[in-house]
């Protein structure tokens, strides 16, 4: 089921992948950037981890792993780069129009880190604490990228989802850990495996420079970095339409 048609850069994609994104709400893009761009966006990310650039946005989301929100204030190379090119040509293909990009952010997973991100659909995040369960899927309005910028597999964290559920309405979340009015507060679905068909979870291991995109209400998780000695290192933004795609 992850086994994707090989999309490069911000080409077009094809039938048979807009067909899977629509039907799973979410697709693994085999490669997205160049070894080369990977390369840029991992300097400046290192320049950032170790704050030789300082990043307002830096923080523990939940107080358990490190985020660092809207790096694009912090460095001219997060606001424009290969990675949001391409993302935007491929969002524009997916749900039709011109996107406009929200919000970016890095998450960092570090060698034997123990620790999560649960099961969770962003759509939760827009009200805080969180969206009401049952609230009805806002349908197409906003995609995530999740870029590695390392190579990445279960034992590292990579993504993992269950695809079709992405129409249906928002599952209930709780408060994982952090404060509930704080906006880096870090979500969770409620019993996921009661609420979630977890025997159809697809894993999305990726070489660096391929990601995933999702849709708004596409339930996603990315386990602990079990790894002795690899590092995690993920760019991810969010594109948003201001209508769904007709028809």
């Amino acid at each position: 089921m992850n086994d994707m048609h090989a999309n490069t850069g911000g080409g077009p994609l094809s039938v048979a992948d807009r067909a899977l994104f629509e039907d799973q709400g979410f697709l693994r893009i085999e490669r997205l950037i160049s070894d080369e761009a990977v390369s840029r966006l991992n300097e400046v990310y290192d320049q950032i981890l170790s704050r030789e650039t300082l990043a307002e946005g830096d923080r523990l989301l939940g107080g358990v792993t490190r985020q660092v929100m809207r790096p694009h204030q912090a460095h001219p190379l997060f606001a424009d780069n290969e990675a949001r090119r391409n993302a935007e040509r491929i969002a524009g293909q997916l749900f039709g129009g011109s996107p406009s990009f929200l919000y970016d952010m890095l998450i960092y997973k570090p060698p034997q880190h123990a620790v999560e991100t649960p099961w969770h659909q962003d759509f939760a995040y827009a009200h805080q604490p969180f969206t009401r369960a049952g609230t009805p899927s806002p349908g197409s309005v906003a995609l995530q990228f999740w870029i590695a910028l390392d190579d990445v597999d279960t034992e590292t964290g990579c993504m993992h989802f269950v695809p079709g559920l992405q129409r249906q309405p928002l599952l209930p979340h709780r408060i994982a850990a952090g404060d509930p009015e704080d906006e880096g507060r870090l979500l969770a679905i409620v019993d996921p495996k009661r609420c979630l068909p977890l025997d159809k979870v697809v894993a999305c291991p990726l070489a660096a420079g391929g990601a995933t995109v999702h849709a708004y209400n596409t339930p996603h998780y990315t386990p602990p970095n079990a790894s002795l000695t690899r590092r995690r290192r993920a760019y991810i933004f969010t594109y948003v339409f201001d209508a769904p795609k007709p028809g």
